[in-house]
């Protein structure tokens, strides 16, 4: 009989701790399921907030919340501090989508919001040309799209004829080669760059080929011929080279490919070349235990005392607004801890 109660308490025992153990395995994962829905829906209400607050401005949203995720096998649940990131694009009115920032409080930026404090940053930024050809409009539209370039009055005379009115006289003087001052909605002059986004943008400014082969790639979506663009013309046209792609040496004339020592001093800073919050942090936790006894004829008291926090700290890299230099700031930040305080007493009485 007594053997029957062992194995049955062994059962118990061992069935029991299984039990507990995937218990432990369902808490820790509705945890984690809740806080990244709450990230998400977070990062998605700001950008609905946004589009009231500031209307036309494009603001994309990213939420990083520190959050404790508990250790079932833990006396006091000590696990870690798991971060939950979510993001939400610029939500902007209908009636608003196809208005241009006209001054620096329009541009497109994002808003980190990490354990409640918002960082903001510009990921645009305004660049002016001056005396641009003409012609030469239709390559700066195809390069930084058409909603992005806008003329802001008449540049200086490339080629003059001087003529007289055979009746009066007058000296006539006509412009053969009028130039534009045109302003430039461009992504690689905000705070935040994407590497990706500025070496294609390069290429396709100091290379016609790699011009034309991106503007045929859109003639392919156009389903009416007469509205295709003469490609080649396009991008045949000259235009200036800007600060972030000056200085360039191209390493493979076959796949168009280049070095831009601007861009890549840029991001030297950055193993995975990204600005903006960098993907690796560092987590700082201490933990402080302490165990209290006190025995006295009517039996024993214990006391523990758990006092834990973990400190998560990001870097945040950007350049500089309106920097035309390969210079970027590094921002460490540590907003939040997470922590946990607990006591826990406990009496064996003697017998």
């Amino acid at each position: 009989m007594s053997r029957i109660n062992g194995e049955a308490l062994l059962e118990v025992a061992i069935f029991g701790a299984i039990i507990i153990m995937l218990l432990g395995v369902l808490i820790n994962y509705g945890l984690r399921y809740n806080y990244q829905q709450k990230a998400m829906q977070q990062a998605f209400r700001k950008s609905l907030n946004k589009a009231v607050v500031e209307p036309g401005v494009s603001i994309s949203n990213v939420m990083i919340s520190d959050e404790h995720i508990p250790n079932p096998s833990d006396t006091f649940g000590i696990g870690s501090a798991t971060p939950f990131t979510g993001s939400a694009g610029g939500v902007v009115r209908d009636y608003q989508m196809v208005e241009t920032a006209s001054d620096e409080s329009a541009l497109p930026r994002i808003t980190l919001n990490i354990n409640g404090e918002e960082f903001n940053y510009t990921t645009a930024g305004f660049r002016d040309e001056q005396n641009v050809p003409e012609e030469s409009l239709d390559r700066y539209k195809e390069i930084y799209g058409s909603g992005n370039v806008w003329e802001t009055g008449e540049g200086e005379c490339r080629d003059e004829e001087e003529s007289n009115d055979p009746n009066t006289g007058v000296l006539i003087i006509t412009c053969n080669k009028p130039t534009k001052n045109i302003r430039i909605i461009d992504s690689c002059t905000g705070e935040i760059i994407d590497y990706g986004t500025a070496v294609k943008q390069c290429r396709m400014i100091v290379d016609s080929a790699a011009c034309e082969k991106e503007c045929e790639r859109g003639n392919k979506s156009v389903t009416d011929s007469e509205n295709e663009q003469d490609c080649e013309t396009i991008c045949g046209q000259t235009m200036n080279v800007p600060w972030y792609c000056a200085g360039y040496t191209e390493t493979d004339t076959v796949n168009h490919a280049y070095n831009f020592p601007f861009l890549e001093q840029l991001f030297v800073s950055s193993a995975l070349k990204t600005m903006g919050l960098q993907p690796d942090y560092e987590q700082s936790a201490v933990t402080d235990n302490s165990l209290r006894k006190v025995e006295t004829a009517s039996g024993i008291t214990t006391t523990d005392n758990v006092d834990w926090n973990t400190t998560t700290t990001r870097k945040i890299i950007t350049k500089p607004y309106g920097s035309t230099s390969g210079d970027t700031v590094t921002k460490e930040v540590s907003p939040g801890e997470v922590s946990q305080k607990k006591t826990e007493e406990s009496r064996t009485t003697n017998w």
